[in-house]
């Protein structure tokens, strides 16, 4: 649909200076300015680009002689016919913004779903902290959207002409988008704790590790080192067999003690899992299954 077009002088030669300057600011917050002779409603989403999200204000100017949409890349203004289509040209706005909150839940299932498979990016870090700040952001903005509307509700709710239906519908999308992001900023929060411990697991097997070779060879160091004392009557001393005596000794703890760690982790696993009671997850489901279920 054509609109008629204005200049901005003509429209805002009874506008505040103040007031101009913020029209004029592509980043203005959600606000509505109430004076004697007009309304300014300025409500701000949310676009993407290449530099990342970033929120993008819509200038709306309500005089005795109509409402004017500001068009920001044109530096002039639409009039529009009612409150009507100040809502639609909000609905616009706001239809863009329910499919980039989509993308990132997807984007946040996606890095969900490699957490769980163990499939973690390198970047890991860096994909959380962009997804967790703009959801962030979007909830923030979407906050303040709904408040600014309900506050030109408010003005306007007494006109018989004024589409309270189509407002309510914009009501319940915001805050329904705005309770998506929440959760998902939430779910980025659990996330994020599950990666620092399966970080911290790893840590500490490799500390496990360590561990398990300092066992191993501080015994063997031990006995090189006490066959190595310059000392009279030490055993093998005379022996013209004793260096092969030593490396059997030596071999034969390796052996030992390399076999004693695993027998001895399995022996702890088996009792962790019979004699103290930790059983696997999906058995116990199972098990409930059966029981509760006749038709299983």
């Amino acid at each position: 649909m054509q609109h008629e077009i204005k200049k901005f002088e003509e429209v805002t030669n009874l506008v505040d200076a103040l007031h101009i300057k913020d029209i004029k600011n592509p980043e203005h917050q959600s606000y509505i300015f109430k004076t004697q002779t007009y309304e300014l409603l300025i409500v701000r989403f949310v676009e993407l680009d290449d530099d990342g999200l970033k929120g993008v204000s819509t200038p709306y100017l309500i005089t005795k002689d109509g409402i004017f949409r500001y068009n920001r890349a044109l530096d002039n203004f639409s009039k529009l016919k009612n409150h009507l289509e100040l809502l639609n040209s909000i609905t616009k706005h706001l239809q863009h913004c329910e499919w980039l909150v989509k993308k990132y839940i997807e984007e946040t299932d996606t890095l969900e779903d490699g957490l769980y498979t163990r499939k973690i990016p390198s970047i890991f870090l860096d994909v959380w902290f962009d997804l967790k700040k703009d959801l962030t952001r979007v909830d923030r903005i979407f906050e303040r959207v709904e408040e600014v509307l309900i506050d030109y509700n408010d003005i306007y709710r007494q006109n018989t002409n004024f589409p309270h239906d189509d407002f309510s519908n914009i009501i319940e999308h915001i805050r329904r988008y705005q309770k998506l992001a929440n959760l998902n900023a939430a779910k980025l929060d659990t996330l994020y704790s599950y990666y620092n411990s399966l970080k911290n697991d790893k840590i500490n097997n490799n500390i496990y590790i360590l561990t398990v070779l300092s066992g191993i060879f501080l015994p063997l160091n031990l006995v090189v080192g006490f066959f190595g004392m310059n000392t009279e009557n030490l055993f093998f001393a005379g022996d013209q067999n004793g260096t092969l005596n030593v490396v059997s000794i030596l071999i034969g703890m390796f052996i030992t003690l390399l076999v004693l760690f695993p027998i001895a982790k399995f022996i702890e696993r088996a009792l962790l899992q019979k004699v103290l009671g930790r059983f696997s997850l999906y058995n116990k489901l199972v098990k409930n299954i059966k029981k509760n279920n006749k038709f299983w």
